[in-house]
């Protein structure tokens, strides 16, 4: 339960708050009144039951609403570092590849054997080379700002960024990557080669050829570029959130806006899963920080996900317009849902209308006995017991009305995040293919296979032992293949490609591969089939090997995405979870294409099969849609967002589908909720008046004259009887005499449905009494005699035997009223209704 200070944020809680004492007030004045009037049921019961739920609704309403709060919060922050770590994971690969690349290695021993022989600077036209080199690098890894080569000893030997370098670095990072146990070093803070930066993310590793160490290579990310990039996605302009990274001690690495969290300040963790209130710079936050599971073994930086947003903000429900259109009758049916709402809030609604049941009786069985009398007081008794009833329903409906707007607060919150995830889901598609679009095309650029591939040094054992080197830092791929002009296969990474060595392969993307003429440009297959993936679907990129005159291709690398765990596990990086980190039950995410068959899918769907989903999820705008949608027999939080690319990469045309599961739906019973009042018509003057106790059951109104009426009570006392007839609902202890009891809607022949109330009634003529097991009490309304019909003329013959009249109605929209007989209903249970037969 949240404390009482955050609860005084939550507007639409303080309203219902409000709401409820006025009406508390209006309780503790009927309670008092109807000790004044002699037939009116004393209201002190029901007016401490109401009190005391109205305690628990306002509790129960400040909790979901500050888990909602929480729901969103926990989101961003675990996508922000999730997707960060991603990221981040592809440049450890970078960094191991680029360090053996053949021409950073030639200028590293040419520069070593320079130092030997005290030779002067690298020849000028060698070290342009290499920079340009090192320029296409970042022209397609657009994620680097820098990169630095450094000698063992310190000295620059070649920096991308000429205008910001030194001669000479004295930098601890060069010692500490020359004599690393790991593959590479990952540094963040700043650092004399690149001092014009604050601090620097840099990935180093050695370079050498395996005999002797001698220099180091230093990528710099770009960092604040690529924080942006993740805290737009995640924001909007309404938003009054702040997204940082911060390291362990919680000091800020970077945010969102560095106006109200600059880099470097200090934050109060949050990493309890309830989320903490915490105080930053004189304003109190709700705040959540989440660690990030890692990716593939790279754990990432150690930096935590952080998002915090001011306190009078944090429930603000202003934004939630996701679930305002929503259909009532699905809210109905989510308001069991477990995925949305916890037991003390499922039970509130069937406590009020109990309550709300009691109270009807009691106002009930009030007018039956005013009506038997007609002294003076019956005027303020009816008066009293009319406004208790409606006290009573303005309080059940302020009950209802709060728990269904909590209800759209809370589905509005999970469609949101079902949308968040979706945009998740694509922007680590995006992301990914991104970094395989940059990965064939600078390996097309690799200098033993443009070798082997223009006849200069053809050297098929050494360009296997490249593509297996290359396939070893970067597990993505089922393999990668190099082949000519005519498409013929060189070499393989893949032993199990080994067979296709010599044969040409026909798919379509070699041909376009072969057709490119810029080395930024890089072909991609189909969604499709392929030998290189088994026969299975898959994505195939490939970059052309451009000759040095014509530009044309004298072959190229294609490297086989392994779509399958790829795919998979991005789509399960794309759905909520459990505390216990567990994907949450029955959650669905898929990825489709633009004709709806399916990518990759977390479970229920076949690959290449038709997505079987709602239409509506498909009638997309650009950016996607969200939806409430039924699948299965389930309600899901649905929302579908398209693939626009990321940087360079304009993106394949994909849509992911995120489900998050809210409940199933019911199967209900339906129920007459038609207005009552258009049977209180006026008489004529000197007109007779018949009074008519109502109710509902199977689906019927109906009612028996008030004179036959003694009273009406709870079912909960009914004991029922073996070897009786379906319609006998057993026997009720009633004024110390069994009375029988007929399950009504069972003799009608009406559809069942839940039965709640019994209503006593003894003929005129008959001291036996008997109980009829009803749904529902309705009103006791005064009608002409006139309007009274014999059923044969209102078309109602299909009712039953024991009905004989019905109260003509106002309007054809009406509902009508039919009149029991107790009469009949005697003659139709003769010999099973009498009390011997029932309690002996």
């Amino acid at each position: 339960m949240p404390h009482t200070h955050i609860a005084r944020h939550m507007s639409s809680v303080e309203a219902y708050r409000q709401r409820l004492a006025s009406l508390q007030g209006a309780w503790d004045t009927l309670s008092l009144l109807s000790h004044l009037a002699t037939d009116s049921s004393d209201m002190t019961g029901t007016r401490q039951a109401f009190e005391a739920l109205s305690a628990d609704l306002i509790k129960s309403l400040a909790s979901e609403t500050h888990k909602k709060s929480l729901l969103a919060l926990k989101a961003r922050a675990q996508i922000a570092i999730d997707i960060l770590v991603r990221n981040l994971f592809e440049r450890t690969a970078d960094i191991g590849f680029l360090s053996a690349d053949q021409d950073i290695c030639e200028y590293v021993r040419e520069a070593s054997v320079r130092k030997a022989n005290n030779e002067n600077e690298a020849d000028a036209t060698r070290k342009e080379a290499l920079h340009a080199r090192l320029r296409a690098y970042v022209a397609k890894y657009s994620v680097y700002n820098d990169i630095a080569l450094l000698a063992a000893d310190g000295t620059l030997l070649l920096k991308l960024d000429r205008e910001n370098s030194i001669e000479r670095s004295s930098d601890p990072l060069i010692a500490q990557t020359l004599n690393a146990r790991a593959s590479y070093v990952e540094t963040y803070r700043h650092v004399d080669i690149f001092a014009n930066q604050k601090r620097s993310l840099i990935y180093s590793h050695r370079v050498g050829d395996g005999s002797q160490t001698s220099a180091v290579l230093c990528l710099c990310f770009n960092l604040e570029d690529e924080v942006t990039r993740i805290f737009s996605k995640l924001s909007t302009t309404e938003d009054w959130s702040l997204y940082a990274f911060v390291d362990e001690s919680g000091h800020v690495i970077a945010s969102s806006d560095p106006w109200q969290l600059p880099q470097g300040a200090r934050v109060p963790l949050a990493m309890s899963e309830g989320g903490n209130i915490v105080r930053f710079a004189g304003r109190e936050y709700l705040a959540i920080t989440r660690s990030t599971p890692g990716y593939q073994g790279y754990a990432g930086p150690g930096w935590l996900g952080h998002v915090m947003i001011p306190l009078e903000h944090a429930f603000d429900t202003s934004q939630d317009q996701s679930a305002a259109g929503l259909d009532e009758r699905v809210l109905q049916d989510l308001c069991e849902s477990e995925a949305l709402f916890s037991p003390e809030l499922r039970r509130i609604p069937h406590q009020a209308r109990r309550i709300q049941e009691d109270l009807n009786r009691s106002v009930w069985n009030g007018n039956v006995r005013l009506s038997v009398r007609n002294d003076n007081g019956n005027t303020f008794a009816k008066a009293l017991l009319r406004e208790i009833g409606n006290a009573g329903r303005r309080t059940q409906e302020t009950f209802e009305h709060s728990i269904a707007d909590l209800q759209k607060t809370v589905t509005s919150a999970i469609s949101h995040s079902a949308s968040v995830l979706a945009t998740l889901a694509v922007d680590i598609l995006d992301r990914n293919l991104y970094e395989r679009a940059n990965d064939c095309r600078w390996w097309a650029l690799n200098a033993a296979l443009f070798q082997h591939l223009s006849g200069a040094a053809r050297d098929a054992g050494r360009v296997s032992s490249v593509l297996r080197h290359i396939n070893a830092l970067y597990t993505v791929y089922h393999g990668i293949v190099l082949f000519d002009a005519q498409g013929v296969i060189h070499a393989a990474s893949n032993p199990g490609h080994e067979h296709l060595i010599g044969k040409r392969c026909e798919e379509e993307w070699v041909g376009a591969t072969l057709a490119l003429r810029h080395p930024q440009d890089f072909a991609a297959s189909g969604f499709c089939p392929s030998e290189l993936y088994d026969g299975q679907p898959t994505l195939i990129f490939g970059a052309a090997a451009l000759g040095i005159s014509a530009g044309r291709a004298i072959g190229g690398i294609g490297i086989v995405f392994d779509s399958k765990p790829q795919l998979a596990a991005m789509l399960a990086d794309s759905l909520p979870r459990a505390s216990s980190g567990a994907i949450a039950e029955g959650c669905i995410a898929l990825f489709v294409d633009a004709s709806h068959r399916v990518i990759a899918a977390s479970s229920g769907f076949e690959i290449g099969e038709s997505a079987d989903l709602p239409a509506e999820l498909f009638d997309a705008h650009d950016q996607g849609t969200t939806r409430i949608v039924e699948y299965q027999g389930s309600y899901y939080a649905a929302a579908t967002c398209i693939t626009s690319g990321y940087r360079e990469y304009a993106g394949m045309e994909a849509t992911a589908i995120v489900m998050i599961a809210l409940g199933p739906r019911p199967q209900r019973q339906p129920v007459n909720t038609k207005a009552l009042a258009g049977h209180g018509k006026r008489a004529n003057a000197g007109e007779p008046l018949v009074e008519i106790a109502t109710f509902f059951c199977g689906g019927q109104w109906l009612g028996v004259l008030r004179d036959h009426v003694i009273e009406a009570l709870d079912a909960s006392s009914l004991r029922r009887l073996p070897s009786k007839p379906a319609w006998h609902a057993g026997v009720l202890m009633y004024q110390d005499k069994p009375v029988p009891v007929i399950d009504l809607a069972q003799l009608i022949g009406t559809a069942p449905s839940s039965r709640r109330e019994i209503v006593i009634v003894q003929p005129a003529k008959d001291r036996m009494r008997i109980g009829l097991l009803i749904e529902e009490l309705a009103s006791i309304p005064e009608v002409p005699a006139t309007s009274l019909l014999p059923l044969s003329d209102c078309a109602m013959r299909s009712a039953s035997r024991i009905v004989d009249r019905a109260v003509r109605p106002e309007s054809a929209e009406d509902p009508v009223l039919l009149i029991i007989n107790i009469d009949q209903v005697l003659i139709a249970t003769r010999g099973t209704c009498d009390t011997t037969s029932v309690v002996g």
